[in-house]
């Protein structure tokens, strides 16, 4: 049982964030299934909101990073490209 805990705790640090993230959104998820009626609407509304700001991240702020990296790489082969222009 010792192995087992210290596989789990090995795994658990493999991970990155947003897996970890997903393994609590799940947890969440399924105690809503079980959950007494007042408390099911929170159970579901963490998880749905933890998925939803991590699918913006990979659309939206994902892309821009990756865009504005490119922009600064082209920039910086640009301008070398332009003074030997002239030569």
């Amino acid at each position: 049982m010792k192995e087992v805990v210290n596989f789990i705790v090995w795994q658990w640090r493999k991970w990155e964030t947003w897996q970890k993230g997903y393994i609590i959104c799940a947890f969440f998820l399924g105690a809503g299934v079980f959950a007494p009626k007042p408390y099911d609407a929170y159970l579901f509304a963490i998880p749905m909101t933890m998925l939803f700001v991590w699918t913006f991240r990979w659309a939206v702020w994902d892309q821009v990073k990756a865009s504005w990296n490119k922009y600064k790489t082209e920039k910086q082969e640009l301008f070398p490209s332009i003074k030997d222009s002239h030569k």
